[in-house]
């Protein structure tokens, strides 16, 4: 009787072979991990920039915009036409960024979620005032939704953050909104309507747990968006007031010396472009984990 021929054995894929584990990274991993320690580098870097031995203070002259760069702290990218360190400023520029960026976040995401919550558990004139405002703010153009308010208000620090809040809001309150309308035919809160519970605990206890996942990926996006528009107005002169440390007008005090000179703004342009990619690229890994978890359940 004839052997039966055996089938060949097929090698062992990579992922299964020894010493090839750090091959495993799931796509788009690196860029993840690099945009978060980015983050998170500046974070701290913006928060203990006094901290730093040997950094100077954003307005203390430094050296002769003319020369190049140097191998120190403060020369490190050069300095202003002012004489002024523009690493130094590029990170006390991040603090005063960050901080509005921040607590315009705060604003924007505390009362849109409030009315997209009211709005799609209520529904009726409640839903119909808030997609008024929310498609109100979508349709005009933001830089002059904030120069408005600048013009009735005032150039300041608390104005230009709550103009940047005030943008959000209608974003915010269309996503909470949408999340609560699917949620409240679901089995779980007809059960829990059932068993007498309040309008209060639904939205609070049943309701909201499950928005914070969809609203967590929409944040970072968001946030770049905001230091954009700040950087913009700043550029145009109706940002941050001088002589405080922005990216935008660092930018803009340096246009008249960029043909001879283009170092000066490369620093915080850049500041700007990794900050604004880092975070849309944690933004998008967050979209896939949640729509990953929502395929998988």
């Amino acid at each position: 009787m004839s052997r039966a021929a055996k089938a060949p054995v097929p090698p062992p894929p990579a992922s299964a072979m020894p010493g090839t584990a750090w091959l495993r990274l799931p796509a788009g991993r690196l860029s993840e991990w690099l945009s978060a320690a980015f983050l998170l580098a500046l974070l701290l870097a913006a928060l203990f920039v006094e901290a730093i031995p040997g950094l100077e203070g954003p307005n203390v002259p430094y050296g002769d915009f003319s020369q190049p760069p140097e191998w120190s702290l403060n020369g490190l990218l050069g300095t202003d036409a002012l004489g002024r360190s523009i690493l130094s400023r590029i990170l006390y520029g991040a603090r005063t960024t960050l901080t509005i960026v921040g607590a315009a976040t705060v604003i924007a995401l505390g009362v849109g979620l409030l009315l997209g919550m009211l709005a799609g558990f209520y529904r009726g004139l409640t839903e119909r005032l808030v997609d008024l405002y929310a498609n109100t703010m979508a349709s005009l153009p933001p830089i002059l939704v904030i120069l408005a308010l600048i013009a009735v208000v005032g150039n300041s620090v608390l104005t230009m953050t709550l103009a940047l809040g005030i943008l959000d809001i209608g974003t915010y309150a269309r996503i909470a909104k949408g999340g609560v309308i699917s949620q409240s035919e679901r089995d779980y809160i007809l059960a829990a309507r059932a068993m007498g519970a309040s309008d209060r605990r639904l939205l609070l206890r049943e309701i909201l747990p499950n928005l914070l996942p969809a609203l967590s990926a929409l944040v970072p996006p968001l946030i770049a968006g905001l230091i954009v528009t700040e950087g913009s107005l700043s550029f145009l002169g109706y940002g941050i007031p001088q002589p405080a440390p922005s990216w935008g007008g660092m930018v803009a005090s340096s246009t008249d010396l960029l043909d001879r000179f283009p170092l000066l703004v490369a620093g915080p342009i850049l500041a700007i472009v990794l900050t604004v990619y880092a975070l849309n690229t944690i933004g998008d890994a967050l979209a896939r984990r949640l729509n990953g978890r929502d395929r998988g359940s």
